[in-house]
């Protein structure tokens, strides 16, 4: 049975930085895998770039293509060939065959590093699924290459018995996650019900975006940032102001990024399931990337995908202090009119946008007016601890408020809506 802990990369010889020889069909989608390896420790020790043309349905590469990219593995001294696209089974053994040494396409690359950063008994769950989904169809592809990871020689070859038997496992061992991250969505559902009641903005965006950092600087706490592809991968969820009445929580959620697995998407969308919860998206786009139009437009597509694409949000232009070109600056302003424009390192730029966030919630609430007997001291808590009091006046019968609140605590306290 596969381990969790088995690596989709090749061990390299002798404690050495593996080495990988990167393929594609787009110069930028070749630099963003690029950053993928080396948030693994893989050094690219070079790019082949093809065209559609010369793509060949066995084994993606032509065998021009194929004799060029072992000729430059050896003389790089390349362990393994990374392709920037997802390959079918087929694919995959055939060109491994073909080079010599391991393959590895972009949807392995991506669920290598999410099996990496997994923290949580989530999030673990969530990649261990996405992996053996991955695996399921490539048991005879992965089986000589894990060997090796174990100490075996790694070159007898599986038997077909041995295929089924571990196709077996794999299938049982996805069945019980399944279980297990249903038991999972019952208890987020029970987390969220809890939230039902409290105002709820969540920071959307591309990976490396600058989310984490962002929502340490809107809330002042200390949830994990480091300028790495996927970092965190768990939903986090922060009040924004604890002084801000009525209360909301900010939630990060994992980043997006182009041509995300499907695998994935669909083992991690109990997290998502957040965003279906706030009232308000921040949209976080990295202003300083060559890039931030097209991970802009990726991030507004898996919105869309997830059904949340048409909620209220805010673009954040963040990593402003990254570009230190005024005319650069001045072009990142069209990327989106109307966006905020900040660096999540700068006070004065989050507290302008905190305020944008608490603004957009005050004005998009409902104005009620109660008169509170003066003995109901806890309807009078409260009030000032769910609503944001405009006007309060003391009169025979108790004292009269006219708040701002949410529908849902509004009608738990029996208010009655402000009419001109």
């Amino acid at each position: 049975m596969l381990e969790n802990t088995e690596s989709l990369l090749p061990l390299a010889p002798d404690h050495q930085t593996l080495r990988a020889y990167c393929v594609g069909l787009d110069e930028e989608s070749l630099d963003e895998l690029g950053r993928l390896l080396t948030t693994l420790g893989v050094k690219v020790a070079g790019r082949i770039l093809m065209t559609k043309r010369s793509v060949h349905p066995g084994t993606y590469m032509g065998k021009g293509k194929v004799q060029e990219l072992k000729d430059l593995m050896d003389a790089h001294l390349a362990h393994a060939a990374i392709i920037d696209v997802d390959l079918s089974p087929n694919q995959l053994r055939n060109l491994e065959k073909e080079v010599g040494k391991p393959v590895l396409d972009r949807q392995g690359v991506i669920i290598e590093i999410f099996s990496r950063h997994a923290r949580t008994k989530e999030s673990k769950t969530q990649v261990e699924l996405a992996k053996l989904q991955y695996l399921l169809p490539r048991l005879m592809h992965f089986w000589t290459h894990f060997e090796r990871q174990r100490g075996g020689i790694g070159n007898k070859g599986m038997g077909e018995k041995q295929i089924e038997v571990d196709r077996r496992l794999v299938k049982n061992r996805m069945s019980i996650l399944r279980g297990r991250l249903a038991d999972i969505a019952k208890e987020r559902e029970i987390q969220r019900s809890s939230r039902k009641e409290v105002l709820k903005v969540a920071l959307v965006g591309y990976t490396n975006a600058g989310k984490s950092t962002l929502l340490n600087a809107l809330t002042e706490s200390r949830v994990l940032a480091e300028d790495k592809l996927f970092a965190t991968l768990d939903a986090s969820v922060r009040a924004l102001d604890p002084d801000c009445h009525p209360p909301i929580v900010a939630i990060d959620t994992v980043g997006f990024i182009n041509r995300l697995p499907p695998g994935l998407v669909a083992s991690f969308r109990s997290t998502l399931e957040e965003l279906h919860e706030a009232e308000l998206l921040i949209h976080v786009v990295d202003a300083s990337s060559t890039q931030a139009r097209e991970q802009m437009e990726v991030t507004e597509k898996v919105l869309q995908e997830l059904g949340v694409g048409d909620k209220p949000k805010i673009v954040v232009l963040n990593k402003m202090d990254c570009i230190p070109d005024s005319g650069a600056r001045i072009q990142a302003r069209t990327l989106a009119p109307g966006s905020e424009r900040i660096s999540a390192l700068v006070k004065e730029d989050v507290r302008r946008l905190r305020d944008r966030v608490l603004e957009y919630f005050r004005s998009h609430l409902e104005v009620y007016e109660v008169v509170i007997p003066y003995s109901e001291s806890k309807m009078h808590a409260m009030i000032h601890a769910h609503g944001s009091v405009e006007l309060a006046r003391e009169i025979e019968k108790g004292m009269f408020y006219r708040v701002r609140m949410a529908e849902g605590w509004a009608k738990k306290l029996g208010l009655v809506k402000f009419r001109l």
